[in-house]
């Protein structure tokens, strides 16, 4: 038995606790993938699952043993992907992490461009306004609204961000619209929760003045706050790239234009490694090659259909 395919097999029966969840993928019967892991455990001379009728889990020594088999099948990976960057084949997979709404609206057309050009290439997009790790976290290239802060990674300018004050016409008709950061005291702020975790914004810009600690309507989307907007629940601050539509609709009206944050860039993180597998470096080159794009405000289309009467409640 080939001793590479084994160990695929018994990572991947580990992960998903049983043989018949791995026997479709590798194309073989559960009895199959049984006799590789007894071959495996007769290899390593020690008992690597306990089994029983509905699900295997780990020895202590399978557990041991797991680990060094995810190293090794990772490093495969690696030099698969160096080969294949000196041979020239643009193919493979890149995982990418992106904050939601750059992700939705900016990026995601230029991505389906790029696949357009690259059939062979395949993008598995991360959307979360989270901070996360390039290398812990597995992912090849990440997108970042604000100025980096870890020397570790490179770093590629790439556009830049706007936001918007805004709210509906009836909400601005009962509760008047502010004129100054000071009048959001007397409002109705709608909260986006990762300024208060993680977001360098608040280093940046005042946002006391929105009172986020007692909103009536927070969330970790800025669509769920946009839609919040549109049926008359309070002023968001949101990528205008969120909002362009419902702001040339007159769905929402934009409010204090003297009053916003500044321009955040919009940088591309990626580990330092050489050689960088062909597919990431296209990539890279490509965006870089956009930016135009990047910076113009979303069009009639790009939002998959998108129309801003179908939120709006009923009243």
């Amino acid at each position: 038995m080939d001793r590479l395919t084994a160990i695929e097999i018994f990572v991947e029966v580990a992960r998903a606790g049983s043989f018949s969840a791995v026997a479709e993928r590798f194309e073989m019967t559960p009895a199959m993938i049984g006799k590789y892991i007894k071959w495996l455990e007769a290899r390593v001379g020690s008992r690597l699952l306990n089994r029983n009728t509905r699900r295997q889990s780990l020895t202590e020594a399978g557990i041991e043993y797991l680990g060094g088999c995810q190293n090794l099948l990772q490093h495969y990976r690696e030099l698969e992907q160096n080969t294949r960057a000196h041979t020239g084949q643009a193919a493979g997979k890149i995982r990418i992490n992106a904050p939601i709404t750059f992700g939705s609206y900016r990026l995601t057309p230029l991505l389906c461009r790029f696949m357009a050009q690259y059939p062979q290439i395949r993008i598995e997009l991360d959307l979360c306004d989270r901070l996360v790790d390039v290398i812990g976290d597995g992912f090849d290239l990440i997108f970042r609204v604000g100025t980096p802060k870890d020397a570790a990674y490179i770093a590629r300018p790439l556009t830049s961000s706007t936001s918007v004050f805004c709210a509906s016409p009836r909400y601005l008709q009962r509760h008047g619209t502010p004129m100054a950061l000071a009048d959001l005291a007397r409002h109705q702020c709608l909260g986006f929760t990762p300024w208060l975790t993680q977001s360098s914004l608040a280093e940046e810009f005042p946002l006391e003045h929105l009172h986020l600690w007692d909103s009536q309507f927070i969330s970790n989307h800025g669509s769920a706050l946009k839609v919040a907007a549109i049926n008359h629940a309070g002023i968001v601050l949101q990528p205008r790239a969120l909002l362009t539509q419902e702001l040339e609709s007159g769905v929402l009206l934009e409010i204090l234009p003297d009053a916003l944050p500044a321009p955040r860039p919009v940088n591309m993180l990626y580990p330092a490694r050489e050689p960088m597998p062909l597919r990431l470096r296209l990539l890279i080159d490509y965006l870089s090659e956009q930016r135009h794009e990047l910076d113009q405000p979303a069009q009639e289309g790009d939002q998959a259909g998108y129309s801003p009467r179908c939120f709006t409640l009923r009243r």
